[in-house]
């Protein structure tokens, strides 16, 4: 692979007798790998339903290296929301970070999703996910509406913004900064092309103005997480020295090396930060600062319910009564907005006081339905937050059954002798008892109500 004259004179000059091999991986095939949702799945149950070959990603505690990627997108586990495609280094991040039940916690840079996700299932009370484009903000909400996340926000605006609403309210930060993508050369070769040496420069500004954001919400005793796809010590090593020495009660925090991380380049051999390089470990290259701030953690009260917010609306009432005792149980404590659209949310139980103003809020919580003609339409969003057992009448379909891929492209079902026992009205659908989301079946066949956004293609 032919790389960029700087980059590969800056890496010669920081790796010295290490260069060779370093450079030399550039040259080796890109691995592809998955993260399984433990929140829905346990890892011994998910190697058991496997379609396709795994291995265990060592560094990881969820994650699996695989072969198809264009496979498993495909599979109906994936919009069940089993599991998210992530490439290995990618998942450390939001692996290491530390996260207590209870936390609020905030992912700075989240788009498209991949470190979200995970946090979520770390069982935060609540998680305000991130970026400051709204149009990535979209996938970001789609992965975690399909991982059945409900405890969280997505808010679409300026670092500095949400310092001055939120001030110092989250335990805990995890700052994923944009830069200059050195990392990914060898899995996107057309990040080689745009790439100067400036750009490094130019990031690095960049990440330090974050990363002056994210100190101003943080806690005292809370955990700040710095993360790059990227090797250059202008992006990393630089940076966190600027922000540790612009804010001394801020310390370098160690991280266990379990996770197959390099110390800093030598020339900042003091200083508690760490490489993942692809000569080291399958994946590409990233780089993990962790720090904490001085002071003592008081952790959050969960308060219930949020201003200006009430119950579901009287037109949800014949859905509801499909709940079975359990799934009735994980709406109490929770509050509902019904926006202009007709759309009704459902917010997190930690969410009081959380809705600032002048921020652009995408998502607050899940979307349970609509309004439609007065009557109520379930969504999606809310079937992927469900288990089989929270609803009294369900469809389940064999991952293999030529049915689910007809429901999750949109078409309409026919019933047959061997999907008895269904009664006439609201159906969640599911593979292997996984939901996947909501239909009507009037007792001939299955109307399909998958939203045009979530369909296979």
């Amino acid at each position: 692979m032919k790389l960029p004259d700087s980059f590969t004179r800056s890496m010669k000059e920081l790796f010295g007798t290490g260069y060779d091999d370093f450079i030399a991986s550039f040259d080796s095939k890109s691995v592809s790998a998955l993260r399984v949702n433990t929140s829905k799945i346990s890892l011994r149950e998910f190697e058991a339903k496997t379609p396709y070959p795994l291995e265990k990603i060592p560094f990881v505690s969820d994650g699996y290296y695989i072969n198809d990627t264009d496979a498993w997108s495909k599979h109906p586990y994936y919009f069940a929301g089993l599991f998210y495609l992530q490439e290995p280094s990618a998942m450390l991040a939001a692996e290491i970070m530390p996260v207590r039940e209870g936390d609020m916690v905030l992912d700075l840079c989240a788009a498209p999703g991949g470190k979200s996700t995970k946090l979520a299932t770390k069982e935060p009370g609540l998680l305000v996910s991130n970026d400051i484009s709204f149009s990535r903000t979209i996938p970001l909400v789609k992965n975690l509406e399909h991982f059945g996340c409900g405890n969280y926000f997505v808010t679409a605006s300026d670092p500095e913004k949400l310092a001055l609403a939120y001030g110092q309210y989250f335990d805990g930060i995890l700052v994923d900064a944009p830069c200059s993508g050195e990392g990914m050369f060898r899995r996107d070769s057309s990040l080689m092309r745009t790439y100067d040496a400036e750009s490094n420069v130019f990031y690095s500004r960049i990440q330090s103005e974050i990363l002056d954001s994210a100190y101003k919400m943080l806690k005292a005793g809370g955990y700040l997480l710095y993360s790059t796809c990227t090797f250059s010590d202008i992006e990393n090593e630089q940076v966190v020295l600027k922000f540790l020495n612009d804010h001394k009660d801020m310390s370098a925090v160690s991280i266990d090396d379990k996770y197959c991380l390099c110390p800093a380049y030598d020339t900042y051999k003091d200083l508690r930060v760490y490489h993942f390089f692809p000569h080291k470990a399958q994946g590409e290259g990233h780089f993990i600062a962790l720090m904490k701030k001085e002071g003592k953690n008081q952790g959050s009260t969960l308060s219930q319910g949020t201003d200006a917010c009430g119950k579901l609306p009287e037109a949800c009432n014949d859905f509801l009564r499909h709940l079975s005792e359990k799934g009735t149980d994980s709406l109490n404590g929770k509050s509902f907005i019904t926006g202009d659209d007709g759309y009704i949310y459902m917010l997190p139980e930690a969410s009081s006081g959380c809705i600032k103003p002048h921020i652009r809020y995408v998502r607050t919580g899940t979307v349970v339905g609509r309004i439609k003609n007065g009557r109520f339409v379930p969504h999606t969003a809310f079937a992927l937050c469900l288990h089989a057992d929270d609803f009294d009448n369900i469809l389940s379909f064999h991952a293999d059954d030529p049915d689910v891929t007809r429901y999750l492209k949109g078409e309409t079902v026919v019933m047959d002798e061997k999907k008895s026992g269904v009664q006439k009205g609201w159906v969640l659908i599911c593979v292997d008892r996984f939901p996947l989301g909501f239909a009507k079946y009037d007792g001939k066949k299955i109307k399909n109500l998958y939203e045009k956004g979530w369909v296979m293609t």
